[in-house]
């Protein structure tokens, strides 16, 4: 099957002075091929940055017709059959608008909570005006898990939506020794009132203080709340912000992963987590649960965390899982598919 030409239209992509940003996205277009077209549109000023296919802007001050004009510069360059954009956002609706009106085919990946049906700030007034067109114009809107793709159809129920789940990268299984105490570790973006590390520190806070450890990756605009909390607990550690690749190196060394955020639209470190040997304590609406394994352990409530927290010191190793279904292979040939299906059906 002939991969055809893509060219990938990004809001979030790792650059030079933030490898971990969008690295999600980042994932999905490598696992169709490795040298992608790809234009992004980034939420910071930076200088541009160009490497081989891949151009990146910072686009805080950019110009709607600085933006324009870097689009069609880019569209001549690539020839493309096919545009993807990846994760809405208002500026990317007149590019659309660009695409269809050249006659070429469009599909859009998304990924954010705030297309889920429960959300607490749902979009309002033009913004779910325009976000509704924009899903009902795509030719293809590609969510990442069911829930979010039910949001979505409920926003815009004509859109032709089909699931294609966040990629797992494929690693070999780590043998590295545990660390001596019982090792719970959260990894997300430090906001609170989303990923309640508050409340996994609460929680935790009542294990036997030297039988117990709690390490924190992420950073973001409360990273230093989240430091003053932890700094009277000497088993609790704050490690900031980290990539990727070194999260992916980091995480065997701990017995447990927790995830227990208000919302997922997926929940991708649960599943890194698995397939390094950890259990994952997540909770069972979260967007990847039709993924989980028996290395999965549910809580839904605090009562349940708390116990899920104490039976962990107990607890043989889990064993990894490497979860085919979401590897680059599986997910790569879904997203071929579907390219070859949108042009030749």
């Amino acid at each position: 099957m002939n991969t055809p030409r893509v060219l990938h239209i990004v809001k979030w992509y790792p650059h030079a002075t933030d490898l971990q940003n969008g690295v999600f996205v980042q994932k999905h277009i490598h696992a169709v091929e490795s040298r992608p077209a790809v234009l992004g549109f980034l939420n910071h000023s930076g200088p541009p940055e160009f490497k081989d296919t891949c151009t990146l802007y910072g686009s805080i001050n950019m110009s709607s017709a600085a933006k324009w004009g870097a689009y069609f510069a880019k569209v001549k360059e690539v020839q493309p059959e096919i545009i993807h954009f990846h994760c809405y956002a208002p500026d990317l609706a007149p590019l659309l608008w660009f695409a269809k009106r050249a006659g070429l085919k469009t599909v859009h990946s998304e990924h954010w909570s705030g297309f889920l049906l429960h959300h607490p700030r749902p979009l309002q007034g033009w913004r779910r005006a325009l976000a509704r067109w924009y899903m009902s114009n795509c030719h293809l809107v590609l969510p990442v898990s069911p829930i979010l793709a039910e949001g979505i159809k409920a926003l815009a129920p004509a859109a032709n939506t089909e699931v294609i789940p966040n990629v797992l990268e494929e690693r070999p299984i780590q043998k590295v020794e545990k660390r001596p105490c019982t090792s719970i570790c959260v990894v997300a973006d430090v906001v609170f009132s989303v990923k309640q590390q508050d409340t996994i520190l609460e929680i935790f806070s009542s294990l036997p203080r030297m039988q117990y450890e709690l390490h924190f990756y992420g950073g973001g605009p409360d990273e230093s709340k989240l430091e003053r909390l932890v700094k009277p607990h000497s088993n609790v550690f704050l490690h900031g912000r980290k990539s990727n690749e070194e999260i992916l190196k980091l995480l065997p060394q701990h017995h447990a992963l927790v995830l227990f955020s208000t919302f997922e639209t997926f929940g991708i470190t649960v599943f890194e987590a698995r397939q390094a040997g950890l259990w994952a304590i997540a909770k069972s609406d979260f967007g990847g649960a039709p993924y989980y394994d028996q290395g999965c352990i549910l809580v839904d409530s605090k009562e349940s965390l708390r116990t899920a927290f104490h039976n962990i010191s107990s607890l043989a190793a889990a064993q990894p899982n490497k979860f085919g279904d979401l590897g680059v292979n599986s997910i790569g040939e879904k997203l071929s598919t579907s390219y070859s299906k949108l042009l030749f059906d």
